[in-house]
């Protein structure tokens, strides 16, 4: 059966049966002891470059609630193109 799966994945991604997993559908995987730890930060760099945010200011997640939020008179407008495909990409 475990034959049979890697024939299958190897016929659908790009893959290699080399000594521990690392990399599984773009999530880079870390495996400990008891438990096995999910990132994508190869993702989040190449969707940070996408869009040009490289210099843009971080701000710690979630953020404050207790902040009102206005509307931005003098912001700058966004491009509706640009926003959704931010947001899909997210997705």
């Amino acid at each position: 059966m475990v034959q049979h799966f890697v024939r299958q994945m190897k016929s659908e991604f790009e893959m290699s049966m080399v000594g521990e997993l690392n990399y599984f559908l773009g999530l880079q995987l870390r495996q400990m002891k008891d438990s096995i730890f999910l990132s994508q930060p190869k993702f989040a760099k190449n969707l940070v470059k996408k869009f040009g945010l490289e210099n843009s200011k971080t701000k710690r997640t979630p953020a404050a609630t207790h902040v009102k939020k206005g509307k931005d008179e003098g912001g700058v407008l966004v491009d509706v193109s640009t926003y959704r495909s931010v947001i899909d990409n997210l997705l």
